[in-house]
């Protein structure tokens, strides 16, 4: 698709900067395959977004969550209690060749199975996503979930 997402986020007093591009048939916002650029800035994240929000770019939503981090070797586990969507794991490899993709889309799979975990389906992610999108302030900062089937 081409499309990039831009991202700020505060994790623990660090501020960042983030930008996701797809590689693959998925958007750039939630996708499977993804080129993810993470950096620091020294900036608050008010002055960061205000940077952004000065440059043109438009807040799509704003995201809160708890979120508890697992390494396992090369392969990193986050489990989020997300404002909106209630828990969520994230399974993710980072690469640094984009023909290393299918082979550790496939080690992903398989430490899922293990674990009996299930991919969500990349439509419903999307239906989610967009719904929260057009609903962001009624659940940021909240224990509130929806359900979007």
């Amino acid at each position: 698709q081409g499309d990039i997402s831009v991202r700020t986020r505060d994790a623990d007093g660090k501020v960042y900067i983030i930008l996701k591009a797809s590689i693959g048939d998925d958007s750039s916002a939630n996708g499977v395959s993804r080129i993810e650029f993470e950096e620091p800035v020294k900036l608050s994240l008010e002055e960061l977004d205000k940077k952004l929000l000065n440059a043109g770019l438009v807040v799509q939503a704003k995201w809160s969550r708890e979120r508890e981090h697992y390494d396992l070797g090369h392969i990193h586990v986050t489990v989020d209690k997300n404002a909106g969507y209630g828990y969520l794991a994230e399974f993710e490899k980072m690469i640094d060749d984009g023909k290393e993709a299918e082979y550790a889309k496939q080690e992903l799979k398989a430490l899922m199975h293990e674990l009996n975990c299930e991919e969500l389906p990349q439509e419903r992610l999307e239906r989610m996503f967009r719904f929260y999108n057009e609903h962001w302030p009624e659940y940021y900062g909240t224990d509130r979930v929806f359900v979007v089937e």
